[in-house]
Parts: structure tokens; C-alpha cells; sequence
């Protein structure tokens, strides 16, 4: 049974940050976001947007505590995560539509990464 692709399989001790960890259901939609371009909830997408108050405010309970994490994983992952991806309204939307294919290339080199590791192990 193949794997699925996520951000997170190679890079799982980045997930978990001090004693927070990312929920699942927040990797996951990450995970949409950044590989199939599908828009993320409320929450997700201010921290994307780089929208504080919005993060905090829709923030579930899961959520609440690790704001922090989610944003150094987003920031300290620049081998992985573009930059081009997040940090503005214009970066989202432009990440969503595929503008000039940024996410296509960004989801073709990092499945090809991801094979060639997988096959070298």
C-alpha cells in the first residue's frame, strides 16, 4: 500500500514544537492546501493571510494553543514550504489558482523528492 504524500512524513520532528503538537486535522488540511491547492478553513487561512486576529478568532480548541507552532512550521520549513505560498491575501489566492503554475511546479518537484528518497530507503 502506497503512502500518502504529505509535507510531514520526512519532517515529522518538525511538527511537534516544544510539548505542543499540530492536530492532525490541521496537518491534514495543510497538507491540502499546500499539495492539491484546496482552500483551508477560517482559521487556517488567516494564519496563511497572516491575519492574527482572525487566527485567534476562529481558532477550534485544538487550535487555540498551537498558533505559534503552525507559524514556526510555516516559517522554518523554507527548504520545504514556498514563500511565495503564504504571508498575503494576493500569496493565498495567487497559491489556490495555480497562478503560473507555482503550485503545480512546487507539488511536481516535491513528489519527485519524495520518490527518489522512498526508493533510495
Amino acid at each position: 500500500m502506497a503512502e500518502k504524500l504529505t509535507l510531514f512524513t520526512k519532517h515529522e520532528e518538525i511538527r511537534i514544537l516544544g510539548a505542543l503538537t499540530i492536530p492532525d486535522h490541521t496537518t491534514e488540511a495543510l497538507d491540502n492546501y499546500f499539495l492539491r491547492g484546496f482552500q483551508p478553513g477560517g482559521f487556517l487561512t488567516s494564519i496563511l493571510t497572516n491575519n492574527l486576529y482572525g487566527a485567534v478568532g476562529s481558532a477550534d480548541a485544538a487550535n487555540r494553543h498551537v498558533i505559534y507552532e503552525i507559524t514556526l512550521w510555516l516559517t522554518r520549513n523554507d527548504m520545504i514550504i514556498p514563500h511565495d505560498s503564504f504571508g498575503s491575501v494576493e500569496r493565498v489566492i495567487d497559491w489556490l489558482h495555480d497562478k503560473n503554475s507555482i503550485r503545480t511546479n512546487f507539488v511536481d518537484k516535491f513528489e519527485k523528492e519524495y520518490i527518489w528518497k522512498t526508493l533510495k530507503a
